[in-house]
């Protein structure tokens, strides 16, 4: 059913006429006259009938106007409706599902959890583990509300804001005697290394591609699929560990860790806050998102996914 063809009808109605109506519409005579076919067809009736005083409309035609009206007159007023006001964040009693890896989780969840204990104490948070391959999934069908994560690939039909950017370092054992004098790049090569592959394992990650750029590699010993473990395994071993800076930092003091500055360039990657575009016009996400986007970091534009 083509609602849109509901007003040259009216019009032809109150006109009796399908120039006029066309006029009143700011429509041609001819797509006016194509909209009245189409409709007569929709509506399985002749509708008006073209005599000398005009277009005198059937008894069918007569019956349906009123409906026609009302329904006509209820959608231009939706459209006209100004948005309402968001529901307070204090006010809000809703579970919120979120994907992220144990990276976002140690970066950002503990504040998160401390702030809305408080700001939005009705608001409960549900966190899944980040799989590339069911996220698109998982945003489309209501399983997921937010990802907090850096996006190697673009999805359809989602929102990004960033939140962070990060850099790489490098993590050893406290006293490790091999980086007695500081990290070389020859140490960096010749030590063992754990990978930390979030979502996709393997033995390669982005350091591994970089260094390959430089004609230069690495020996990954171990490929690991969360960050905490990739630590805990470095403080056992004289392996190195390459992660984002705001984790190291995190990590050396409780883990009895020696944070270290790469021995080459290596670019870093952006962490956001990803929804799907369905959730623009939920007003309670949107509340809940203005205040994690305040919380958490500024809004800028979105990043992709690596591994280390």
């Amino acid at each position: 059913m083509d609602l849109n063809l509901y007003p040259v009808f009216i019009e032809i109605m109150r006109h009796g006429s399908v120039s006029r109506a066309a006029e009143a519409l700011g429509l041609t005579q001819p797509a006016t006259s194509n909209a009245l076919s189409r409709l007569r067809h929709q509506m399985d009736d002749p509708l008006f009938v073209r005599t000398r005083g005009g277009m005198l409309p059937t008894h069918y035609a007569r019956e349906v106007l009123p409906s026609i009206e009302q329904a006509v007159d209820a959608l231009r007023a939706l459209q006209d409706e100004p948005p309402g006001e968001l529901p307070p964040l204090a006010g809000l009693t809703r579970h919120f599902r979120f994907i992220m890896s144990d990276l976002e989780e140690t970066l950002f969840l503990p504040e998160l959890i401390e702030d809305i204990e408080t700001t939005a104490p009705g608001v409960s948070l549900e966190v899944r583990q980040f799989r590339g391959d069911r996220l698109q999934a998982d945003l489309e069908s209501g399983r997921a509300d937010f990802v907090l994560a850096h996006l190697r690939e673009p999805f359809k039909n989602v929102v990004s804001r960033q939140l962070a950017n990060q850099e790489f370092i490098c993590l050893s054992r406290r006293g490790n005697p091999a980086l007695a004098d500081g990290l070389s790049l020859k140490q960096y090569t010749s030590l063992g290394h754990v990978l930390v592959a979030p979502d996709r394992g393997g033995t390669r990650g982005v350091v591994d591609t970089r260094l390959h750029a430089m004609g230069k590699s690495r020996r990954v010993v171990c490929t690991v699929p969360h960050f905490l473990s990739g630590c805990v395994l470095v403080t056992r071993t004289d392996h190195l560990l390459t992660v984002p800076r705001l984790l190291g930092e995190k990590m050396v003091g409780p883990l009895a860790l020696d944070l270290h500055e790469l021995p080459f360039a290596m670019p870093g990657f952006s962490i956001g806050l990803h929804w799907h575009w369905t959730r623009e016009s939920d007003p309670e996400h949107e509340t809940f998102r203005t205040h994690l986007l305040g919380l958490l970091g500024d809004p800028q534009e979105p990043g992709r996914r690596a591994s280390s």
